[in-house]
């Protein structure tokens, strides 16, 4: 809603759902303010009561039967035209049909005589003949729960004194105040539940319509209301703001209130706005709030449920309880933790975030900032979430959070570790083909190749069983997947208070999902997969998933089974070349390709320069070079190129430096091809140290005598004979593959070498290691390679045995090697502590097409 008045603007910007959310958060106890709410004719709609324009052609069709036809005509048998025309002729009458509201007080002034007759005819007016509303059911609830207690009403009928009332014995007392004249006895600034009718209450015939009783309203009432106004915030709903009893008496420049707790004016979306409260908008200023809502029943129910099980007046022990997820593992310490998996995760989650990047000394600030480390009695503590997220060892504090995964309800794989590693090992799992398997449905025309179940409701699903799960509860969650039926995840877990208020369960505990809903079990999960991209915050996962079956040609299902306190989502596969015409089809396939990039998960913001006076023979004497790290120095030009922080370099290199160390922020160093040269030598080198670790396992980097550097490494044999490495995938645990393989007869012997090249590259504003495996051919000592022309024939031969599945296993045993099975591979060694690769290479789905643009290097399936 959008309105321009004196140059000012009054936007709501806010869906229906912002709105619940902003005024439940009024409602809280931790909101010391109770709001006071106003309601109006709006409010009593949906229990039978008509608004004002509709009550105006009542009333007139009921005076028109009575006192010009003599009472001989039932007024539902006169027509519009009859009445509408008399009406129109009254001089007191405000023409125009969006003004007919207006007529309400004159039609009682002018028409409603004398005072028995007038009551009479409002009494019948404001009678209830049927259920009251759900918004007056749900706001009782939120008063009874003793988040709304002070209730001003311009109605006069008994809808919502009624509700109140059907909550007694529970609500012990409802004060009801201003019945009358002077009946202000039961005001209380602090009562648990009072009606303030402003207008007096039907029942006692002090209601005030007459134009001179709508103007103001009682001085005593008004003086006796604004301590209460000043103090709380003030939520409107239901009301058009057209009185001048409330809008200038109560609210206006008669009043003087400024309302600094605010007013949220609540109004239907697309309804105009009355010129009294663009008025009374421009008073107060900021102090002003239009929010969009769908209505008053809706706003109520929505509010009751978004609230449901929190009580005010409950004792503070219940409600400072934490959840499980944020309390401290008492057990544990910053030792049991996976640091720099814990700075690759955060350093995304704070550029999801926007709050800058992230370096190994904000690590910890930035988890006690997210309370991921919590203080106690005995000093800092993880939580139970920072344990599971990036614990080294969960299994000892939390021996039950594994999934099992089963194919058939057999070839049992239990993935356990922390959950950011469980998360992209079963990434890899359920996109294998006896998973997800490739089948042909048959369309009106043509059949159709595709997957047989959408891979982003997949990922929806095991996302939602990581976050959401039971932590407490010591069962194990499940994946089992039963070729050509379904795959179905089981997650151990009851319902919480929100979901068993906003879900409708069958029998058998079956559910349809509601849209953006989502009652969170450990949001400071919720809170790190949101940060990873691997989840939003909409609510909208399971929906997602369903539609996406759907759009298949397959079905979703979501329970919480009878007699089980566990979560169940199933998906059902599509039969194999079954009709489908509801599918929607892009009939360019779509591929998930893994490119040979190790990606950095974080590197320092800089670069530092050295002036080197004097040098190698200077380094060489005067630097203990094996405290200096890793660094590149070029003698041409005497310059030292290095990551260590600049306070540490300057101590280090103090000795042979010419001046003090450089430090030359990152975006600098990106925006000049000299200087990026610079930082890939420096992270290249850091790389080469890293391989350096592997040479007991006979991993080596080829040298050269001349020329620039080869940027090559590869295995040799084991004892002058085949080289075995044993490794695991998610798929598969123990494989054995010779990565050096002996070749030739014994005069003539030859091997056959696994390795690689590599180059650190920025492709699409991503720093990583491009590897390319290649096979290196040596002679008989195993390290010696073959003359060039030798090694281009073998390699000849080699090549037409490869196709891309073997490539793809390439890079699966190359990340697995050189990660050793970890999530972050850590090439800074000791004093720079901000060098993290990605233990996976990048994956991105793309479309036949190609690759357009910029790839996400993000661990995540697009639909």
């Amino acid at each position: 809603m959008l309105v321009l008045f004196r140059g000012i603007c009054l936007a709501s910007g806010m869906l229906h759902r912002d709105s619940v959310a902003l005024i439940s958060s009024l409602l809280r106890p931790a909101n010391d303010a109770r709001p006071t709410f106003l309601l109006g004719a709006g409010c009593s709609f949906s229990s039978g009561i008509p608004l004002a324009a509709e009550s105006v052609r009542r009333l007139a069709k009921q005076v028109y039967a009575d006192q010009v036809l003599g009472g001989k005509t039932l007024p539902e048998q006169i027509k519009t035209s009859e009445w509408m025309t008399w009406l129109r002729d009254q001089e007191w009458f405000i023409r125009g049909d969006q003004q007919l509201a207006e007529n309400f007080p004159l039609v009682i002034e002018h028409q409603l005589k004398p005072e028995g007759y007038r009551r009479r005819a409002l009494l019948d007016l404001v009678a209830l003949r049927g259920e009251i509303g759900l918004g007056y059911r749900s706001l009782a609830e939120l008063v009874f729960r003793g988040l709304a207690g002070t209730i001003l009403t311009t109605n006069f009928d008994i809808g919502l004194s009624k509700a109140l009332n059907d909550k007694q014995p529970h609500i012990r007392h409802v004060g009801e105040v201003n019945r009358s004249p002077n009946d202000f006895n039961e005001f209380n600034l602090f009562s648990r539940a009072q009606i303030v009718w402003l207008h007096g209450k039907a029942e006692q015939y002090t209601d005030r319509n007459l134009i001179s009783e709508t103007r103001t309203l009682d001085p005593g009432l008004v003086q006796l209301l604004s301590p209460l106004l000043e103090s709380t915030p003030l939520i409107v709903i239901g009301y058009r703001g057209a009185e001048a009893s409330i809008m200038e008496s109560l609210l206006g420049t008669s009043g003087g209130l400024r309302f600094r707790q605010g007013i949220y004016w609540c109004a239907r979306a697309g309804d105009p706005v009355h010129p009294d409260v663009k008025a009374l908008a421009e008073r107060v200023g900021s102090n002003f709030q239009l929010l969009d809502i769908d209505g008053f029943d809706e706003l109520l129910d929505d509010l009751n449920l978004e609230l449901s099980g929190i009580q005010r007046f409950a004792s503070a022990a219940t409600s400072e309880v934490k959840q499980f997820d944020d309390q401290p593992v008492m057990d544990a310490s910053w030792g049991d933790i996976d640091a720099d998996l814990a700075l690759a995760t955060l350093r995304q989650y704070s550029l999801k975030l926007e709050l800058g990047s992230l370096d190994s000394q904000q690590l910890r600030p930035l988890m006690r900032k997210l309370g991921l480390l919590v203080d106690t009695d005995q000093g800092e503590r993880p939580s139970v979430a920072c344990v599971l997220l990036f614990g080294r060892d969960i299994g000892r504090d939390f021996p039950h959070s594994i999934i099992s995964g089963t194919i058939d309800g057999k070839k049992r794989r239990v993935f356990g570790g922390n959950l950011i590693s469980q998360y992209r090992s079963i990434l890899e799992w359920i996109d294998e083909e006896k998973i997800n398997p490739v089948i042909k449905v048959k369309g009106r025309r043509q059949h159709e190749t595709r997957s047989a179940y959408a891979e982003r409701g997949l990922v929806e699903l095991l996302v939602n069983m990581i976050v959401h799960r039971d932590y407490e509860a010591h069962k194990p969650s499940a994946i089992d997947a039963v070729p050509g039926r379904f795959v179905r995840f089981i997650n151990p877990g009851a319902q919480l208070a929100e979901a068993s208020a906003r879900l409708c369960l069958d029998a058998e505990g079956t559910f349809e999902p509601v849209q953006e809903f989502s009652d969170l079990r450990n949001r400071a999960l919720c809170d790190v997969f949101f940060g990873m991209n691997a989840m939003e915050r909409a609510g909208t996962g399971l929906t997602d998933a369903r539609v996406l079956t759907e759009q298949l040609g397959g079905k979703a299902s979501f329970a919480y089974p009878s007699g089980q306190e566990n979560f169940a989502a199933t998906l059902y596969q599509p039969e194999a070349s079954a009709g489908s015409s509801t599918i929607a089809r892009d009939m360019r396939p779509v591929g998930t390709y893994v490119l040979n990039l190790l990606p950095f998960a974080s590197t320092p913001p800089y670069l530092v320069r050295i002036e080197i006076d004097g040098g190698w023979d200077a380094l060489n004497k005067s630097v203990p070079l094996a405290d200096a790290g890793t660094f590149v120095f070029e003698p041409k030009t005497g310059d030292l190129w290095t990551l260590l922080p600049e306070a540490l370099a300057n101590t280090i290199f103090a000795s042979v430096a010419k001046g003090r160390a450089q430090t030359i922020p990152l975006a600098e160093v990106e925006a000049d091809i000299v200087l990026r040269r610079k930082f890939s030598w420096v992270l290249r080198k850091h790389f080469e140290r890293h391989l350096g670790g592997f040479e007991s396992r006979g991993l080596i980097i080829e040298t050269k005598k001349k020329g620039p550097p080869a940027k090559r490494a590869y295995f040799t044999p084991l004892k002058g004979g085949n080289r075995p490495i044993v490794y695991d995938t998610p798929s598969r645990t123990g494989i054995r593959r010779e990565v050096v393989k002996k070749r030739g007869e014994e005069r003539n012997v030859w091997f056959e070498c696994e390795g690689f090249g590599y180059e650190v590259v920025r492709i699409a504003n991503i720093w990583g290691v491009r590897i390319k495996p290649f096979y290196m051919f040596t002679g008989r000592n195993g390290v010696t390679p073959l003359p060039g022309y030798v090694r281009t024939s073998k390699a000849t031969r080699r090549i037409k045995l490869d196709r891309n599945a073997n490539v793809e296993s390439d890079l699966t045993f190359w990340a697995r090697f050189l990660s050793q099975g970890a999530q972050t591979i850590n090439i800074g060694q000791h004093d720079v502590g901000d060098l993290l690769l990605e233990g996976m290479f990048v994956t991105v789905d793309v479309q036949e097409g190609g690759l357009l643009g910029d790839f996400s290097a993000e661990n995540r399936r697009t639909a």
